[in-house]
């Protein structure tokens, strides 16, 4: 059988012995490849051209300059690759994590590695991870600022992406969405990348909050 091509992550970070064996766990323990980019890079413009699956940014090298030349960065190369913090201060405000535009996780210093892994992983095969507080308050910055799309769910909706969609908007994970519908969670993620492609948005939390918007509380059958 064909070996099944590693996706590729971005971390952007300081060379330093733990950015090593942080690369190093997730390579081994995900089955992924890990490019590292530091902030020098970042300056001088020597970046990772590949398309990336997610973009682990660690917060504590991130100045206003790093940050420019990231947001830069990624508008031109990487506009939609999901973007996963780490050693976030726990004072953090809202606001300040609102500018990563496809943000799917975060991850603050008092996290261990292997809940660095867990999480990571977890993003990886499509879900978020926020705090349940952090989460609330995305959800509603989002509906704030998304338009209603008036259709006819029926219509752009298989029966089955109708029952998935209403599973995501319980909060459910792609496994326990997969052990109520008795199918695989490969089955679940295909489900999911045609449901985004059909609503145009990018990731659960926007899925969520179109389900929110356009799907009345009694349409929505499982």
């Amino acid at each position: 059988m064909e070996q099944q091509k590693k996706r590729n992550v971005i971390l952007i970070t300081e060379g330093s012995l733990q950015s090593s064996l942080l690369k190093d766990v997730l390579e081994a323990k995900l089955g992924i490849s890990v490019a590292l980019i530091t902030p020098d890079n970042l300056i001088h413009g020597v970046l990772h051209e590949s398309l990336a699956s997610a973009i682990i940014v660690d917060c504590s090298v991130i100045t206003d300059e790093i940050f420019r030349r990231y947001a830069e960065f990624k508008a031109a190369k990487q506009k939609d690759t999901l973007e996963i913090l780490i050693n976030c201060e726990q004072s953090i405000s809202t606001e300040d994590l609102f500018a990563w535009r496809t943000l799917a996780g975060i991850f603050y210093t008092s996290d261990d590695i292997k809940t660095l892994q867990v999480g990571i992983g977890k993003v990886l095969q499509g879900d978020m991870w926020f705090s349940r507080k952090f989460s609330q308050q995305y959800i509603t910055y989002l509906r704030r600022h998304c338009k209603p799309i008036n259709k006819n769910v029926s219509a752009i909706l298989t029966k089955r992406e109708q029952q998935i969609i209403t599973f995501l908007s319980m909060g459910a994970s792609n496994q326990q969405i997969a052990e109520q519908l008795f199918v695989s969670e490969n089955t679940v993620k295909t489900h999911l990348h045609n449901i985004f492609k059909k609503i145009d948005v990018k990731n659960r939390v926007q899925a969520l909050i179109w389900a929110k918007e356009n799907i009345s509380d009694n349409s929505l059958t499982v």
